[in-house]
């Protein structure tokens, strides 16, 4: 069966949502975030950056997001959550799930994580302030790619819509959708009435 190392409420949570759209049955490997058990030489031999999310199925070890959905989705799934390579359509989903991962992800997590749980001793204060700084912009590149709607390639559910909500989860934690994201704020509700997604956070 395959095993997901996850943390709770971290990046990994996504790899779970995606097994459970596919209906991909898996066992978790749980591990606390930021604690020591992250540094240690049997943690580094599955992800040797000491992070989640990272899978092993039968022996195979992968890590990076964008990498174990296009595996999972290929090799056990009808495929229909990733849009054909060489299409427009394949082109744009690989584009919106390297944003939202590389920019708003990164971003809004850089500022959750240094300005909270992160041990002090870990916390840079600089990527807060530049976080705080490039929030709204990428909130409202969010928003514009939601038109017209309703998910970031319009009618299709897909692997991109799981990258991008979890990044606007937390900026909408953090307090940048709101009012000035409606758009956002719709696409968030609508994706957290998902089954999917409920089981997912739920685990």
């Amino acid at each position: 069966m395959l095993k997901i190392h996850h943390a709770p409420m971290s990046r990994s949570s996504r790899v779970l949502w995606l097994c459970e759209e596919i209906g991909l049955e898996y066992e978790l490997e749980t591990i606390t975030m930021f604690s020591d058990e992250m540094k240690t030489r049997e943690f580094l031999s599955v992800h040797p950056m000491g992070k989640v999310p990272a899978i092993d199925d039968d022996g195979f070890v992968l890590w990076e997001t964008p990498a174990i959905f296009q595996y999972l989705v290929a090799k056990y799934s009808d495929g229909a959550l990733i849009p054909p390579p060489g299409t427009q359509e394949g082109a744009r989903h690989l584009q919106w799930m390297i944003w939202a991962e590389s920019y708003l992800t990164v971003i809004m997590g850089e500022i959750a994580a240094h300005s909270g749980p992160m041990p002090e001793k870990w916390r840079i204060p600089a990527l807060v302030d530049r976080g705080k700084e490039m929030a709204p912009g990428l909130v409202a590149m969010a928003e514009g790619a939601l038109v017209p709607g309703p998910r970031v390639l319009g009618e299709p559910f897909s692997a991109a819509d799981i990258m991008l909500g979890f990044g606007l989860q937390i900026a909408r934690h953090l307090g940048y959708c709101g009012d000035a994201a409606p758009r956002c704020e719709a696409y968030l509700a609508a994706l957290a009435q998902r089954p999917a997604f409920q089981r997912a956070m739920a685990r």
